[in-house]
């Protein structure tokens, strides 16, 4: 199950640990949530090109 929390004015969603774990992401990771035409959200880790 995924949760949206506000904190301090800000949104923020919790990700299962397994999804987590499986993904390979931990604290610090930056991800990227995007829609696509058929309003689905999708969830990408974002990797800088610097």
């Amino acid at each position: 199950m995924v949760r949206v929390v506000v904190n301090n004015g800000q949104y923020k969603v919790t990700i299962p640990k397994d999804l987590a774990e499986a993904k390979g992401w931990s604290k610090g990771t930056k991800l990227l949530f995007t829609i696509d035409d058929k309003g689905n959200v999708i969830l990408r880790e974002f990797i800088s090109k610097n």
